[in-house]
């Protein structure tokens, strides 16, 4: 998903995607229509100035919410890579290897703290104002949004604040942070099924339906969110102490770019799907070949076609240093090739890809 800058605050770049507009455009139209209802009275028009303030004052909380996480976590020491926006909210990219159970813990509980704080004053402000329907509406609309947004960031499951909390506790009493991020993990699996459970329950009960589909969803997200941290742990462990060089899978030799794609497939395919193999012109690996670029070329020219033509020519996102530790190479941003190149001093050493990932997850 394309990202762009926002800003720069406290030393670190706060980036969005293109989910974030979505997001804003979401909220203003859900706050016009709540603005609009008979009992709040706004006109169109007050009522659509309002969405848009409204809009951008969540969109401003969220990024205060995560502001905090990184206040607290340089306070400590701790290096904060970027803070990232996009649809269901923000993330602080911090060095979880640079914390102790104490830091964890602190930075952990002063977002959902943030939220609530931002959402009582919201509200407060909000009744204060009530005269102008629009603007106290919305504004009262936010603050519970943040309130809302504090009690979920509580829930005790990874990759929640409230999971980063029970992880910190149990962390600071075991002594074993692996332990503690698996229990956080299952937990935060666990509450999901609860709220999914407690969702359906209230969709059979008349009324409450339309909030039963709405925490039966918010179930169903924490789940997907843990299933996924757990994913990542799980890549973490494994890449412990490994650089891109211990993982990579080195290069031994090289399609040749002057050669046809038919060639290429009867020299280098074994069985079903090419496996890719790296491209080299003029004494230089310029490229790679592998079932998805073969796959673009028609079988019909596949014996015209040379290899340089139907490569997926390396570009700089795609190159990083084998001596880079592997879970660092593995955040990087993806290129165009979709494959990490390993390079020692400028020359393509070796490549690493879905296979190699594999066989790392299977070791």
């Amino acid at each position: 998903m394309r990202t762009f800058r926002v800003a720069r605050i406290l030393g670190v770049d706060v980036i969005g995607d293109s989910s974030l507009v979505a997001l804003g455009l979401l909220l203003s139209w859900v706050m016009y229509l709540e603005l609009r209802l008979p009992q709040v009275g706004a006109g169109p028009v007050a009522a659509g100035v309002g969405a848009i303030v409204g809009g951008v004052v969540f969109l401003a909380s969220v990024l205060a919410h995560e502001l905090s996480h990184t206040a607290v976590a340089q306070r400590y020491g701790v290096p904060v890579t970027r803070i990232r926006l996009m649809i269901f909210g923000g993330a602080a990219e911090i060095d979880e290897d640079a914390m102790s159970p104490t830091t964890e813990l602190a930075v952990a509980i002063v977002g959902p703290l943030t939220s609530a704080v931002i959402g009582i004053v919201l509200v407060a402000v909000g009744v204060v104002v009530s005269g102008d329907p629009a603007i106290g509406g919305s504004l009262r609309f936010v603050g519970l949004a943040n309130l809302a947004l504090a009690v979920f960031n509580l829930l005790p499951g990874l990759p929640l604040d409230g999971g980063r909390v029970l992880r910190a506790l149990i962390w600071r009493r075991t002594q074993d942070r692996d332990r503690a991020t698996r229990t956080a993990l299952l937990s935060g699996r666990y509450a999901g099924l609860v709220l999914i459970g407690v969702g359906i329950y209230l969709l059979f009960r008349g009324d409450l339906a339309p909030m039963g589909i709405w925490v039966a969803f918010v179930g169903w997200f924490l789940t997907r969110m843990a299933a996924g941290s757990a994913r990542r742990h799980r890549l973490e462990m494994a890449a412990r102490g490994q650089t891109l060089g211990d993982a990579m899978r080195p290069i031994h030799e090289s399609v040749r770019a002057a050669s046809t794609v038919s060639n290429a497939i009867e020299f280098y395919q074994i069985g079903p799907t090419m496996r890719t193999q790296v491209v080299e012109a003029a004494g230089r690996i310029v490229g790679i070949l592998g079932q998805r670029e073969i796959d673009a070329v028609d079988p019909e020219l596949r014996d015209t076609t040379e290899v340089g033509v139907a490569m997926t020519r390396i570009g700089p996102a795609d190159v990083v240093d084998v001596a880079t530790p592997l879970m660092d190479a593995l955040q990087r941003e993806s290129g165009a090739t979709r494959l990490i190149v390993a390079t020692d001093e400028n020359r393509v050493v070796g490549i690493f890809g879905a296979e190699e990932l594999g066989g790392l997850l299977a070791r």
